[in-house]
């Protein structure tokens, strides 16, 4: 097996690693988006999701998908 060959294969490994990666990443964030709750406070909505500890957070709702995973609610 030449030098290429071998080159070409690693790339091939890690490029379809990578797209594995992602593709968990996006399941992630979609279970993450459906735990999120919207209500509407003078007219404007607001984002929110319960806490382990039994809080309510408010944010918006990127700030709080990045909660949910960080804190591996999903």
């Amino acid at each position: 097996m030449s030098i290429e060959a071998r080159l070409d294969a690693r790339m091939g490994r890690r490029l379809a690693a990578e797209d594995r990666a992602l593709a968990r990443l996006e399941r992630r964030e979609a279970r993450a988006a459906a735990l999120i709750g919207e209500v509407v406070r003078d007219g404007k909505p607001v984002y929110y999701v319960m806490t382990r500890a039994g809080r309510v957070r408010e944010g918006t709702r990127i700030d709080l998908i990045a909660f949910l995973l960080r804190n591996f609610y999903v």
